[in-house]
């Protein structure tokens, strides 16, 4: 510090070191401008920074809130949807869904039936041939307990395990369900109207029924309801007339016919007779009967 003072001291340094910081110095006046030139251009941009980051936080607050009034319009619009009566929508359009609800899992239902007959035609075979295995004593064994056949009549298990036309099964869950759109098919999965009579078992009282006892059969899952419409017709002796024409269509080769098989069900509906004709004119009337030409041409009869 001493050295800095003294060079400062040096001779006619110290004038012209005063003299240089004077304000009456002339070129003092260009530094003055340049500094507030500097100063304001400063203030400018300090400026600008300030409103661009406003305009940002303001572009961000209307984003945000943009956001959540499309998600608030989204969840009424929902909502809106929700509301809609099943009786508002076109008679057209609820029998369109109705048909692509039901069609994969009848089919699905029935590849499981055949996949059991074309078992049984197997363990058949191996039995003449006697090679059959435990395996083959066991699963046959199931099903006669499955398809209640007694005396191990096989004849009558062929009889029994086999499929159920799609036309038919769409146009009965179609009656007995309303399209799928009645109090026992919305709460229950009960597209078949399938009744059960005592206190235990899983089902929906009908509310015109007097006798407590007897309730519509409720199901987890359409599938189930599907399985079970399906092994009421191939097990019931009610429908031993059904099980017997379609034998015989197989017996001649015949894609199985739900519009004619549908003649047999007499004894599905106390309607009797004008229950068949309802039957038939929805197959008919909906062009179902393309659906039993897609199916499954059993290899063995």
């Amino acid at each position: 510090m001493k050295k800095f003072f003294k060079v400062l001291n040096l001779g006619n340094k110290k004038k012209k070191f005063f003299k240089a910081i004077s304000l009456k110095n002339t070129n003092f006046s260009y530094y003055k401008s340049i500094l507030i030139f500097s100063s304001v251009v400063f203030t400018l941009i300090l400026l600008t920074f300030h409103i661009s980051s406003k305009n940002v936080e303001s572009t961000f607050s209307h984003n945000r809130n943009l956001d959540r009034f499309l998600q608030t319009q989204e969840l009424y619009n929902l909502k809106k949807k929700e509301t809609i009566k099943i009786d508002e929508i076109p008679i057209s359009k609820r029998k369109s869904d109705f048909i692509l609800k039901m069609l994969p899992i009848v089919q699905e239902v029935n590849k499981k039936i055949l996949s059991k007959r074309e078992r049984i035609f197997l363990i058949e075979k191996r039995l003449k041939t006697n090679s059959l295995s435990v395996l083959d004593a066991d699963s046959l064994k199931r099903l006669f307990r499955e398809y209640n056949v007694k005396n191990n009549d096989f004849k009558e298990l062929k009889s029994r395990t086999d499929i159920i036309p799609i036309s038919l099964t769409i146009a009965q869950a179609a009656i007995e369900s309303g399209w799928g759109t009645s109090r026992f098919a919305l709460k229950g999965n009960a597209f078949f109207g399938q009744k059960i009579v005592g206190s235990n078992g899983n089902g929906i009282k009908p509310i015109e029924n007097k006798n407590p006892l007897v309730k519509v059969r409720s199901f987890n899952t359409l599938k189930d309801s599907v399985y079970a419409y399906a092994k009421n017709l191939n097990t019931h002796n009610a429908y031993k007339k059904f099980r017997q024409v379609r034998r015989e269509q197989r017996s001649l080769s015949q894609t199985l016919d739900g519009h004619y098989l549908a003649k047999t069900l007499k004894n599905y509906s106390e309607l009797g007779k004008p229950y068949i004709t309802k039957v038939q004119s929805i197959i008919k009337g909906n062009n179902l009967g393309r659906f039993d030409y897609l199916e499954y041409q059993s290899a063995q009869r």
